[in-house]
């Protein structure tokens, strides 16, 4: 089988980095910096996963994830932001994306995400989970 694509986008050099050590060894992955270049990445490379930062200059990723999901709407996206709050919880997922990941949680958990998204299950962190009142538990 061949190696998972997965399009990351982080407008952070050092978290990029970061990010794109924990995937590595599992996956081919290709790095941008904003959203507008996800969105023709996204097009151009056909990923199996995106995972997006949301702030992020430009096209921000909650835009740039509605805007490859009308073209792409089973692409599994998951965000890994340091957002935490409720509703921007909430929106990302209503939205379509499979996962949400605040960034304290991601050396832990970022892999247990893409896991879970591309076997077709959704994934909350334990951070974004308790921002939401959830108890413990994926998904």
């Amino acid at each position: 089988m061949s190696q998972i694509r997965v399009i990351l986008a982080e407008d952070h050099p050092e978290m990029a980095q970061h990010l794109q050590a924990l995937l590595d060894s599992r996956y081919h992955v290709d790095v941008v910096s904003d959203g507008q270049t996800l969105i023709e990445a996204a097009s151009l490379q056909r990923p199996d996963l995106i995972i997006t930062d949301i702030a992020m200059p430009g096209v921000n990723g909650l835009i740039a994830a509605r805007r490859v999901l009308a073209t792409h709407p089973k692409l599994p996206i998951v965000f890994v932001t340091v957002l935490d709050e409720p509703a921007i919880i909430r929106r990302s997922l209503a939205d379509g994306a499979r996962g949400y990941v605040v960034k304290s949680d991601a050396g832990d958990e970022l892999a247990d995400a893409i896991d879970a998204v591309l076997a077709g299950d959704s994934y909350v962190s334990s951070s974004a989970r308790a921002a939401l009142g959830d108890s413990p538990g994926s998904g």
